[in-house]
Order: C-alpha cells, then structure tokens, then sequence
C-alpha cells in the first residue's frame, strides 16, 4: 500500500465523521411530537398548535395559558453511518470493510448527508391564541461514490489499479430560516354531533441565507496523478441575514371531536409569497488542484453571480430560485378512548420540491401511555417514502411545570439520522 493510500485509510473515519457536521437531523416544533414520530396533527395543543393545526385551539382541554421553548437537534449520513466511523476511529479500516462500504455507496448512488434544526426559543399560548417562532436550519448533499472510492481506497481504487475518475454528482444544498407564526381557533356550531373548529395561522418567514454548490467539472486521473475539484457554490447576501427572503404564509385547519375521538385535516403553507431574494446573489469558485508535487488551491473573494460562467449562473440561480415554500396536506386521527392511552395517526403529503428537504410523503402512528399520570411515555413509528423513523420519549409534569424529552432514529433516502429534543413549558404541554 503507497503512503498516500495509507494516509486516506486512517483519514476515513474521520472524514465520514466531519461531513455530517453540515447537515441535521429532521426535528419537529416540540419534543411531544418527536417522540410520537411526528403524529401530532390531531393531539397538539396550546403553544404547539401553531406548528401542527390552529383549529385545535378551539376545543375544550387547551391550558389558559402556556409558554415553552424548543431546541431539536441531530445530525445523519448514510449509507456509511457515523456508527460505521467510529468503530474504526483512529485505526486503519480493514480492506473488506471498506469494500462492503463502498457496494453500499455504489447501491445507493452516493453517500448522503442532510437533515435539519429547529430551535423555538419563544412559543406561547393564550385562550384561543398561540405564537411561536422557530428558526430552522436545513442541509442536504450527496458525495459521489468515486469520491468515497478515493476516500476510501486512495488513487489506486479497490481494484489496486490506478484509473481516472469524474465527479459528477458531488452536491449541497443548504438554508437557514426564522418563522414567526400567528394561530387562532374557534369552535363553530356546524354539525348536530360533537365539536367542530376551525383555525388559521399567520406566518412570516424571515430568509437569513442559501446556498447551492454544484460540481462543474472536477475530476481525478491517474497519469498523472493530480486531482481537479472545481465545485461553484451560489449564495445568498451574506451582509442580508435578515433580509435575504421574505414572504407570507397561512395555514387553514380543521377539527371535529366527538368524544373521545377526534380528526383534523391542515393545510400548511397554502398561500406562500416567501421567496429568496436574487437580486444579490454572489459567486464562490472553489477550485483546487493536487498532484504529485505541489497543490494548488482558489478560493476566491466572494464575486457577484453575473461574473460566473452563463451556465454556471442558470444553473445556480435556479436552484435558489427553486428554494421556495410548498403547500403541505395534513390528515390526523387522535382516540383517548382507553385509560391513559392516547393513539394517533398521520399522513402528510408535501406538493413539490423547495425550501423542506427530505420525504414528501409520510405516513405514522403514535402513542402516549401514562402509567404514572405525571410521566407519559411516547413512541412512535412513521414511513418516509422508502425509508422509516423511530421514535420514543417520556415527560415530567408537576403542575404548570413540564419537561418533554424525545430521540428518533431515521433510515431515509440512503441516509441513517439520530437525533433529540427537549422542550420545557409552564402552563401547558
């Protein structure tokens, strides 16, 4: 083995390990609804039906009161795991564990990483009013599998024969975001049979930065042995963090309780004026050259997109332009029909691509169990397209104090994501 393939071997585990650093795991707004997988449409209440449906807001069982906040945070790759990593942490990866890392990458078509944050610091509840804001930040790439080749294995390849490689999918998508969100609801006299209400929020989304970076060319050959990266990123103003998009939203609900079940239907995001801000957007070349010599690297000074190649900026432009908010169809069931157990069902269908990254459709059970009536315990399962999470957690309530605790596991589109949330509320949960 040549010191340059013995050099990537020990470096592996920790580049797999450094990567997901970009990219968090998928969070929800409170750690309730984490923990019962996101199933939450038709049980959230007080300061979380901004999040998931106004209209519950206006059935009986809502606090007169409640304030909280919210941090979700985690991080995924896949289909080489941070598990994968830090079992070799430090150590040379023996040459069939690498090779079987590898088929999965091949299989999958890449390695991904990606997923998101989302901190609440302020969500509250009054009567038939709730407010929160929750600022999120969202990641999504793919690493080639030649580049997880050269990674893994150096220049010479798993098959010990020195070859060229292109990089043509290398990619990184990434947004950070603040919403504010206004939610009323109200019991409407409707139907002869139970309660029905509906509600509405009122949103407003502050963009505070994107970013999309491409492959444009890079490529690595064996004779001579040099590597080529040139991987253009686009960006929005970075002196514009609050003001680098901005727009309306609104979300309409409805909920009909008769006893103890109840069924609600949302539509998230059903008007959106939200868009980035493209007047301003700015160019990075990131190029870099390596051979057997020397190294060269450019990482030029920030320049406006219009000094970039035409192909270059159509195609970097249109991915900002791209990053916008979708409506979003939400249906759940809820049943407390059973002492101390309380059983939930969701399906959720995202319309197109745009500012979320992840699965459009999603379809889940939940339940909360309260064998102690002050700590509920939560689980929840959720289909992601071709994937599943896993979710579970418990809570401590005393009184108007309450501490919610949640961690999921997620294996969706070729990437495995852990993560956890914690929320903390007086007054209501």
């Amino acid at each position: 083995m040549t010191s340059m393939n013995r050099s990537v071997t020990r470096l592996t585990a920790v580049a797999f390990a450094l990567v997901p650093a970009l990219a968090q795991a998928q969070g929800n707004a409170s750690a309730a609804a984490t923990a019962m997988g996101g199933n939450y449409t038709a049980v959230a209440r007080n300061f979380n039906a901004v999040a998931w449906n106004p209209a519950n807001l206006g059935l009986p069982g809502n606090s007169r009161f409640s304030i909280a906040i919210s941090p979700q945070v985690g991080l995924g790759t896949g289909p080489i795991t941070l598990q994968d990593a830090n079992d070799y942490a430090g150590i040379i990866v023996p040459q069939t564990v690498r090779e079987a890392w590898l088929q999965k990458v091949i299989d999958n078509g890449g390695q991904n990483l990606g997923g998101d944050v989302n901190v609440t610091p302020l969500a509250f509840s009054v009567g038939r009013f709730a407010f929160s804001a929750t600022t999120t930040v969202r990641a999504d790439g793919d690493l080639p599998p030649e580049m997880v080749e050269l990674l893994l294995f150096g220049n010479a390849g798993r098959t010990g024969l020195p070859q060229d490689y292109t990089l043509t999918d290398l990619r990184l998508d990434a947004n950070a975001t603040t919403t504010f969100g206004l939610s009323y609801g109200r019991r409407v006299p409707l139907v002869p049979v139970g309660d029905l209400a509906i509600g509405v929020t009122g949103k407003y989304m502050i963009g505070h930065g994107a970013a999309s970076m491409r492959d444009d060319g890079s490529t690595i050959t064996s004779n001579p042995l040099q590597i080529i990266i040139d991987a253009p990123v686009v960006l929005t103003d970075t002196a514009e963090t609050f003001n680098a998009g901005t727009g309306f939203g609104f979300d309409v609900g409805a909920t009909w309780q008769v006893g103890n079940l109840r069924a609600s239907a949302v539509v998230h995001d059903i008007v959106s004026t939200f868009a980035w801000n493209t007047d301003n957007l700015y160019y990075l070349p990131v190029r870099a050259t390596f051979d057997q010599d020397s190294s060269t690297s450019t990482v030029e000074d920030i320049l406006p997109l219009s000094s970039a190649p035409q192909a270059v900026q159509d195609a970097l432009r249109d991915r900002i332009v791209q990053s916008k908010v979708n409506p979003m169809l939400s249906l759940g069931v809820a049943w407390t029909g059973f002492k101390r157990v309380t059983l939930a069902a969701d399906l959720r269908q995202r319309f197109g691509e745009g500012i979320e990254l992840g699965p459009k459709t999603q379809v889940g059970l939940g339940a909360e169990l309260r064998l102690i009536p002050f700590v509920p315990l939560r689980a929840g399962i959720t289909t992601l397209g071709d994937g599943m999470r896993y979710s579970g957690g418990f809570g401590l309530e005393f009184g108007v104090f309450n501490l919610q605790a949640a961690a999921m596991l997620m294996a969706a589109e070729g990437r495995n994501d852990t993560g956890f949330g914690l929320t903390m509320s007086f007054g209501g949960r």
